[in-house]
């Protein structure tokens, strides 16, 4: 396997050498330097075999807060709930 030829892409190659998402880009005639979601992106090993590549810290997803917190924390203050 090998990985898309675009600088930076960092995805398995289809056709052509691109990523699939190239590809599609390529076909509608689209810039092929058009920012596409990101998906697990892939590393080529010292040995030339393709893994996955470990997940970074910034990625990693936010806690979730609990919707209108603020609201009904005033609700309680006033003694409304």
């Amino acid at each position: 396997m090998k990985l898309c030829k675009l600088d930076g892409c960092g995805r398995i190659a289809r056709s052509r050498g691109w990523c699939s998402s190239r590809y599609r880009l390529w076909r509608a005639g689209r810039p092929l330097d058009t920012p596409i979601r990101g998906y697990q992106n892939y590393e080529e090993g010292p040995d030339g075999r393709v893994a996955p590549a470990p997940i970074r810290a910034s990625r990693a997803p936010s806690p979730r807060r609990e919707p209108f917190a603020k609201e009904y924390a005033l609700l309680r203050s006033l003694g409304l709930r």
